[in-house]
């Protein structure tokens, strides 16, 4: 559950709301944070040419997580025993874009993993998993092998969409923008120097 925290009006100083409005919002019914490491062996064979020079027998190349191509879904759900808590197992595919020697060729390799964790999932809740951020590392092994580590930091979440009930103040009316300068104008240098 979501830790609730008092806001500004805790001590009684804001008025009473002007309205109450029924809104429709995705309630968080449970939530937590994970992160997940996982590696991968990409054989030399399936690397581009030139992708790893002949004869290297060690070393490391740049590698970046493509979080946009990179997924984290639900696999499986499975009841623990305890009444709505369910284990959840998702699958993780990250894809990792590793930039060869010669410094153009980008390889995407994919890792696999999973994890699995007891989440309160009701009936009618949605479990569902966000990948926040990531990094990786790629390093030749001394047999000319690729290996491919990627660390995730996972959001998950059991979500339902619900009718709230809530005190309101009317709408929020936002103010104006504000213009961006655009320097002196006219600029000084319009018109040649007299003489």
């Amino acid at each position: 559950m979501a830790t609730v925290t008092s806001g500004p009006c805790s001590s009684g100083c804001c008025p009473p709301p002007t309205e109450i409005d029924c809104i429709m919002v995705d309630k968080v019914y449970a939530s937590c944070s994970q992160t997940v490491t996982a590696s991968t062996i990409v054989n030399d064979m399936t690397l581009p040419p030139g992708c790893i020079p002949p004869g290297t027998t060690s070393g490391s190349l740049t590698c970046t997580v493509d979080l946009t191509d990179s997924t984290c879904a639900v696999g499986a759900v499975v009841p623990s025993g305890t009444d709505s808590i369910n284990n959840i197992t998702y699958t993780i595919s990250a894809v990792v874009n590793v930039t060869c020697v010669n410094g153009v060729t980008v390889v995407p390799v994919s890792v696999y993993t999973t994890t699995t964790v007891p989440l309160y999932n009701p009936s009618g809740t949605t479990p569902v998993c966000t990948i926040l951020t990531g990094t990786s590392s790629a390093v030749i092994l001394p047999n000319g092998q690729l290996s491919v580590q990627v660390t995730l930091c996972l959001l998950l979440q059991t979500l339902a969409t619900v009718q709230l009930l809530v005190p309101a103040y009317g709408y929020c009316i936002p103010s104006a923008c504000e213009v961006a300068a655009i320097g002196v104008c006219p600029p000084s240098t319009l018109f040649p120097p007299q003489s």
